[in-house]
């Protein structure tokens, strides 16, 4: 009984906080993703029947939540299209001038927590893997202060490559969807269906993930809001990179290693005769991380709709 009554009391929380959010501290988030850590890595496989349970679409319910709730950590769920992830904390850093506005301008520092994937099952270097990295930026230096955040959502490709590490990907919020050729595709293509038409019914345009939570941060809304229509995180050249087959070390040995795994900022609103025209405007510096149930199943990144 008492745990029917916890569920339930999980469960409206979880509903009166998505019209409630009030934000969050960067610790407060970060203590529970520290929680829990793994011993082991798991493998969580993603199938077409992980989708569906007793005639619901979990998927499409997903796909909802996501745009509806702006909570930072919710009770224990299920992410179904990207299971096995890693979670980063470090500094959002803008250090050239640039036309657009809120976190986008020069000079723009927050602290940031983000969760590295990859799409469907795959984990190691051979395999297909789909790159994600879904972003949290808290616009405040105050590790305790509560605020709320800014999310994104970056992929190389949705339905994978052979790209042996996570830092020499472009990862944009309009991924690419065409892959070479491989026999893991007649799997594929049915669970493809399945996504796009639950991320269809939460979005009228999920093939990109808009920035213009991050061009408002900080913005007085009447204030004249410029976003780019494109944004790229790449890794810098620079750095180590770590030959670790499964993402999630080569991440964290990358960071072990160099105390520090830097991403590339760039964005772009134009496309030129070869390629978009993208301005690097700074760089995301991850100092930590950490592997966890938390990580995967309490973590929440809200993404705004569509906007014409």
């Amino acid at each position: 009984m008492k745990k029917i009554v916890w569920f339930l009391l999980l469960t409206i929380s979880s509903h009166a906080s998505a019209e409630y959010y009030n934000g969050s501290s960067f610790n407060g988030v970060w203590d529970i993703l520290t929680e829990t850590p793994y011993s082991d890595l798991p493998q969580k496989k993603v199938t077409f029947g992980s989708f569906f349970s007793r005639g619901i679409n979990l998927l499409q319910k997903s796909s909802k939540r996501t745009v509806s709730n702006k909570n930072d950590i919710l009770p224990h769920f299920n992410k179904l299209l990207h299971p096995n992830g890693v979670c980063l904390s470090g500094e959002w850093n803008i250090q050239k001038e640039n036309e657009y506005s809120g976190f986008f301008k020069k000079g723009s520092k927050g602290l940031i927590i983000a969760r590295a994937s990859t799409t469907l099952s795959n984990t190691k270097a051979g395999s297909y893997r789909g790159f994600g990295l879904a972003g949290k930026i808290f616009p405040t230096n105050n590790q305790n202060s509560t605020v709320k955040t800014a999310n994104f959502f970056l992929i190389d490709n949705l339905v994978g490559t052979y790209a042996k590490n996570f830092t020499r990907v472009d990862l944009t919020n309009q991924p690419g969807l065409f892959p070479p050729f491989s026999f893991s595709i007649p799997f594929l293509i049915p669970v493809g269906i399945a996504a796009s038409k639950a991320l269809s019914a939460a979005d009228i345009n999920p093939g990109i993930r808009q920035v213009y939570s991050i061009s408002q941060l900080g913005e007085n809304l009447s204030s004249n809001i410029k976003t780019p229509k494109w944004m790229k995180f790449r890794g810098v050249e620079n750095e180590t990179i770590s030959s670790r087959k499964d993402f999630r070390e080569e991440l964290m040995e990358h960071i072990l290693i160099g105390n520090k795994l830097t991403f590339k900022i760039s964005v772009a609103s134009e496309i030129g005769e070869k390629e978009k025209k993208w301005k690097d405007i700074g760089e995301v510096i991850f100092t930590d991380s950490i592997a966890s149930e938390g990580c995967d199943h309490r973590l929440h990144f809200h993404h705004d709709k569509f906007k014409k």
